[in-house]
């Protein structure tokens, strides 16, 4: 979002980069296999070949804790899912885990199947012979919440194969099989403040030799350890909590449009408006003959408002939280954002959690590089028509996950951009050497018009980019 500105410039689990590709009403996950010695890159959603993709993950409702056809709600009280070897008490979201019912629970693909004579404990087990696998959906999971996955697994070949979980906010986990004999291994996932369901996959990824998975449990554990630390609910209707947020004002960055002033932010009915108008009335900062863009415009045409908490909150690592609603209509530049608390910018560093301009949504980061105002970019853009339909009719929940070693910004529960924070080092233009994203940063809200978002000569005014909350968590 920014520009030049004189203000603000145990089990052996093998690991996976996961980048996210926004589909038409879905998600699907690509992994990239790094383990040392992979000569094959694995296929989309952690199983089948570009010819042979895997069909839907079977749904499963975690409250109901059975499928949707009532013929397969029978399946939870046979499979072995009441209990465990580990002694748990905790009821199984899986549905059949035990593979004892048919086909019905979960989605086989690629050749996979009910192995009778394999199993565990009970006759099934889920055989994979490389390439293929089965998957499960679970829905109704709970956000922000710590859940165990747990099986029992066994592989003849050098192959291991796989039980994991994706789609749940981070990059897929595994547990891996890799002893000739039955083991069990269970991982501990914790889910995004977007994450309404996840995916329970058993995959082997190179032939030779076939594996085994039995007994399968996902249990909930609790809540995460979270904690928030600052928030703003905007309840009721109102002035903008001036404690908590502070208004950028007048023509600020990128040779936009906007004027901005705090009279276009406020509190109506529980949720905070940021509203651009059509205006006309005399700048107050012009300065005829002037180079400068912002006060060389003799008038004010447009105007809109721009929050941050620059001086009032900073923080360092966690995860921000925010439930909000675009429009995507041409000429609007709505924004989620943090800056860093020194340095200029871009050296500052830049997390753009959310921009939505020129029909797209982006998520970039950016630091400094040798020459001055001038980032290195990594960004992701979705097109907004490649969501489901009526996206920009809701509200939809972004979130910022930071750690020292990593970011990642994620859509709804889904993955949109990551970055290794042990990678980034600013150029020699300004704080060299130095990594913006381990300093603390502040938070923005705004609405620019033109500029990036485009003409505005379609665009009805007023124009309305609205928040419901805004929560940071430690």
């Amino acid at each position: 979002m920014g520009q030049p500105n004189a203000v603000d410039k145990g089990w052996d689990v093998e690991r996976y980069a996961v980048y996210t590709l926004a589909m038409r009403g879905r998600y699907w996950s690509v992994a990239l296999c790094l383990w040392l010695g992979c000569t094959d890159t694995p296929p989309p959603s952690g199983g089948p070949p570009a010819d042979a993709a895997p069909p839907d993950a079977m749904r499963i409702d975690a409250e109901a804790g059975s499928l949707s056809d009532s013929d397969a709600q029978a399946d939870a009280a046979i499979a072995p899912d009441s209990s465990s070897d580990s002694g748990s008490s905790s009821r199984n979201l899986i549905v059949d885990g035990g593979f004892e019912r048919g086909d019905e629970a979960w989605a086989l693909w690629g050749g996979a199947r009910r192995a009778e004579g394999e199993g565990h404990r009970g006759a099934y087990a889920l055989e994979s012979t490389g390439r293929n696998g089965a998957e499960q959906r679970v829905e109704g999971v709970e956000p922000n919440t710590v859940y165990r996955l747990s099986g029992w697994g066994r592989s003849e070949g050098d192959e291991p194969i796989l039980l994991g979980v994706k789609e749940h906010g981070r990059a897929q986990e595994m547990i891996v099989y890799r002893s000739a004999e039955f083991e069990r291994g269970e991982l501990f996932f914790t889910t995004s403040f977007g994450t309404e369901s996840v995916v329970i996959f058993v995959y082997k990824h190179v032939e030779g030799g076939s594996g085994y998975v039995d007994e399968v449990r996902l249990e909930r554990v609790g809540p995460s350890s979270l904690e928030l630390i600052w928030s703003d609910e905007f309840t009721g209707s109102g002035a903008v909590d001036e404690t908590r947020w502070a208004h950028e004002a007048g023509f600020v960055r990128n040779e936009e449009l906007q004027w901005y002033q705090p009279e276009n932010a406020f509190r109506q009915d529980g949720v905070l408006v940021l509203e651009g108008r059509r205006e006309s009335r005399v700048n107050p900062a012009h300065v005829p003959g002037s180079t400068d863009w912002r006060t060389r415009r003799e008038t004010i045409e447009y105007t809109s408002a721009s929050l941050r908490t620059r001086d009032l909150f900073s923080f360092r690592y966690g995860r921000v939280v925010v439930r909000a609603k675009v429009t995507n209509a041409a000429g609007t530049w709505p924004a989620i954002w943090t800056l860093g608390a020194s340095c200029e910018w871009p050296s500052c560093g830049e997390v753009d959690i959310m921009e939505n301009y020129a029909g797209n949504l982006l998520a970039n980061f950016a630091w400094g590089t040798d020459r001055r105002w001038t980032p290195r970019w990594e960004s992701s853009r979705t097109p907004v028509s490649s969501l489901e339909p009526g996206f920009t009719e809701s509200f939809h929940i972004w979130e910022l996950e930071w750690s020292e070693s990593r970011m990642a910004i994620l859509l709804d529960g889904v993955v949109l951009n990551t970055l290794d924070l042990d990678g980034v080092t600013n150029g020699s233009a300004a704080c060299a050497g130095e990594n913006p994203f381990r300093q603390s940063h502040y938070l923005m809200l705004n609405l620019a018009l033109g500029g990036a978002g485009g003409s505005v000569d379609g665009l009805s005014f007023p124009t309305r980019y609205l928040v419901d909350y805004v929560r940071v968590y430690q």
